[in-house]
């Protein structure tokens, strides 16, 4: 009798799991949800008050984006890129300009003050040659006076002052004077110096 009521109860069991089984494969298929056992509700409200091992809602897919705004989005980046390449362009552009005008203006500059130098140098030259020119105006009055003077003299003086006098200036003396007198003066100065004079005229008459 125990026996059999042993299997009454698992024969009971045993159907309570299929149905139990069945019913939520059905709600499965229907798309409802399962049933839930009280036992289940209980825990799953107090997992819920207590904030642990919640459970979170499934995320809805994303809406697929519209080709057609994806393509306009692109060309309006690519849009924007090029105006500020354009505006970049445009403000080295000026930039550019900027840099030519002052160049400009600094040639300009630099041809007056080449101008004004070149005038200066050709001033200068003018004034140097006219010192010059009057340097040795001066320098062979000089030489005439003292031409004058030493012909002047007798030679054998002359010749005292000549043996004493730089050779150089000797020589511009002699080239000056006439041949009568400057041969008589030579005749009588020292050896040495008399030929170095002599020589001087001579490669100066060639």
């Amino acid at each position: 009798m125990n026996a059999f009521k042993r299997w009454i109860a698992g024969l009971l069991g045993s159907l309570l799991l299929v149905t139990a089984a069945f019913v939520g494969v059905s709600y499965i298929h229907s798309g409802q949800p399962p049933l839930v056992l009280a036992e289940d509700k209980e825990k799953a409200s107090a997992e819920g008050e207590n904030g642990e091992d919640a459970v979170a809602p499934c995320p809805e897919c994303p809406e697929c984006p519209d080709p057609a705004k994806v393509v306009l989005q692109g060309l309006e980046e690519k849009k924007q890129v090029v105006a500020q390449a354009s505006e970049k362009l445009a403000r080295e552009k000026k930039e550019l300009e900027t840099y030519e005008a002052q160049i400009d203006e600094k040639l300009v500059s630099l041809t007056a003050l080449k101008k004004q130098i070149e005038a200066d140098m050709l001033r200068l030259e003018k004034k140097k040659s006219a010192k010059e020119r009057e340097a040795a105006a001066a320098f062979e009055a000089k030489m005439n006076r003292l031409v004058k003077v030493y012909a002047g003299m007798k030679p054998k003086a002359a010749a005292q002052i000549v043996n004493k006098m730089e050779l150089s200036v000797a020589y511009e003396i002699f080239l000056r004077m006439r041949e009568a007198s400057a041969s008589q003066i030579l005749a009588v100065v020292e050896g040495e110096k008399a030929a170095k004079i002599s020589e001087r005229l001579a490669f100066k008459k060639r």
